[in-house]
C-alpha cells in the first residue's frame, strides 16, 4: 500500500487507485503516518520557507535565562585526584616513551661461532659481521622505535 502512497505523492497514480487510497488514509493512522513523512521530506528536499526556522534566537534567549551555577558540586571535589593520577600516568607514558628513545640499541647478533664449522680469525669474522650489519641496517629488528632514523645513512670502513 505504500507504493500506492509513494506514486500518489509523485501524482503516478490512477484517479480510481486514489480515491481508494484517500478511504485507507481516513482510516488508517500509520498511513497517514506515513503520508505526513513523505509531505515532510518532499518540502525538506524542496527547501519549503515554512521549514527555514532559525533556532539562534530562541537558543540564545534560553541559555541568557539559564540560572549560572558558581559552585563546584560536592561529587566533582573529589575529581582532583582524578586529575592527578591522570597527570602522574601521562607524565609516566611519556618519561617511558623518552627512555626507550634515548636509551642504547641492544644487539642481538651472537659472534659465538658454530660447532660445525672451523672458527675463522675473529678479526676477519668481525669485519665482515661490521660489513653485514652495516649494509642490512634498515632490516635489523634491533632499534627500539622501527623507522626512527631510517633516512640516515651510516658508513663503515674497514681498517
Amino acid at each position: 500500500m505504500k507504493i500506492e502512497l509513494s506514486s500518489m505523492v509523485d501524482n503516478e497514480l490512477d484517479t480510481d487507485d486514489q480515491h481508494a487510497l484517500l478511504v485507507v488514509l481516513h482510516s488508517d493512522g500509520n498511513m497517514r503516518a506515513s503520508w505526513d513523512s513523505y509531505m515532510l521530506l518532499g518540502d525538506a528536499l524542496r527547501g519549503s520557507p515554512e521549514l527555514a526556522t532559525d533556532l539562534t534566537a530562541s537558543v540564545m534567549n534560553a541559555l541568557r535565562n539559564e540560572a549560572t551555577i558558581l559552585a563546584v558540586p560536592k561529587r566533582q571535589a573529589a575529581g582532583g585526584f582524578r586529575s592527578v593520577a591522570a597527570l602522574a600516568a601521562s607524565l609516566a607514558g611519556v618519561a617511558f616513551v623518552g627512555w626507550l628513545a634515548l636509551s642504547p640499541p641492544t644487539s642481538q647478533v651472537s659472534m659465538a661461532p658454530s660447532a660445525k664449522t672451523p672458527s675463522p680469525p675473529i678479526a676477519s669474522t668481525s669485519a665482515r659481521m661490521q660489513e653485514y650489519l652495516m649494509a642490512h641496517q634498515a632490516y635489523s629488528p634491533s632499534s627500539r622505535i622501527q623507522g626512527g632514523a631510517s633516512y640516515i645513512r651510516t658508513v663503515s670502513s674497514s681498517r
